[in-house]
């Protein structure tokens, strides 16, 4: 085996193995999101069940804005470290095109990126990241809207 083919081989499992870290590191992401926003609504609803929001509501709506403030930043830790090895990978990918004659695997990401940029060309730029978080700032204001109601303007719905 050559030197040019035995970098070639050890680059592309490099990028294999940093792409199974970010889908990793969504599966994490995906599985945490589906558990906050599950206790997220069952807070919600032990908060309303009895139609009314008092000072004794404000732990859990405490907690929920404390959920939301957890769920934003590990959704944002989990973006950063899916973009590394995303960076990693794109690095390694493009060693192994540079061992090729005319960057083939170049030209093929960027006649994809075009053809998806005609497709999408407004929801191309927007970030999947900023979604995920906002959802669990949303959250938050949730908890703090009812912490205060519950602490400093009582409700009863009877």
């Amino acid at each position: 085996m050559t030197d040019v083919n035995a970098l070639r081989d050890a680059c592309w499992k490099l990028y294999a193995e940093h792409c199974t870290h970010v889908r990793h590191h969504e599966s994490q992401r995906s599985t945490v999101a589906a558990s906050i926003l599950a206790i997220a609504s069952a807070i919600i609803g032990l908060v309303t069940f009895d139609k009314r929001i008092v000072a004794s509501d404000v732990p859990l709506t405490v907690l929920l804005l404390f959920l939301g403030c957890f769920g934003a930043l590990f959704s944002a830790k989990q973006y950063e470290r899916s973009s590394l090895h995303t960076e990693r990978a794109r690095r390694y990918r493009d060693a192994v095109d540079a061992t090729l004659d005319g960057n083939p695997l170049k030209e093929l990401k960027r006649e994809a990126d075009r053809a998806h940029e005609h497709d999408f060309p407004k929801l191309e730029k927007l970030r999947l990241n900023k979604f995920w978080v906002a959802l669990y700032l949303l959250l938050s204001a949730i908890g703090l809207v009812l912490s205060i109601i519950g602490f400093w303007f009582p409700y009863s719905a009877a």
